[in-house]
């Protein structure tokens, strides 16, 4: 692990637990969003992405799942529009969100954005959200 990415854990775990104690401290009785990271799925292009992508809308919920034992990346996490894989959090930005479904966390998703006419690698932007309450 270089030097930037070591600072980035350190940043983002910390993050993560700032985000964690204000969702307690300020717990009510309604379930609440904590916005976490906008990403880009990664592999969208070999999935099912290209043939649902005239499907898919923005706010449409998806469902990550936890892949550990996937023999490239340990901490992968699977998205899924229905139950049509669509891809992966990319490997650069997967391991705090890994970590949290690992605890226990409660996380969800949803489609942030489409560009139809994008590279496929930067088509369909993903929004994951800690959820509490």
């Amino acid at each position: 692990m270089n030097r930037f990415d070591f600072i980035k854990q350190i940043f983002l775990s910390g993050a993560a637990a700032l985000v964690a104690k204000h969702a307690v401290a300020g717990a009510q009785e309604r379930r609440k969003e904590i916005y976490l990271n906008s990403l880009y799925i990664a592999g969208f292009q070999y999935y099912n992405g290209p043939e649902l992508e005239k499907l898919l809308k923005e706010n449409d919920k998806l469902t990550l799942q936890r892949q550990a034992e996937n023999p490239h990346d340990y901490f992968a996490v699977e998205i899924f529009y229905k139950s049509q894989k669509l891809g992966y959090l990319p490997r650069t930005d997967n391991k705090i969100i890994a970590r949290m479904m690992d605890q226990g966390e409660r996380l969800k998703a949803k489609i942030g954005s489409i560009a139809p006419d994008a590279h496929p690698f930067s088509g369909v932007k993903v929004k994951v959200y800690l959820e509490k309450g």
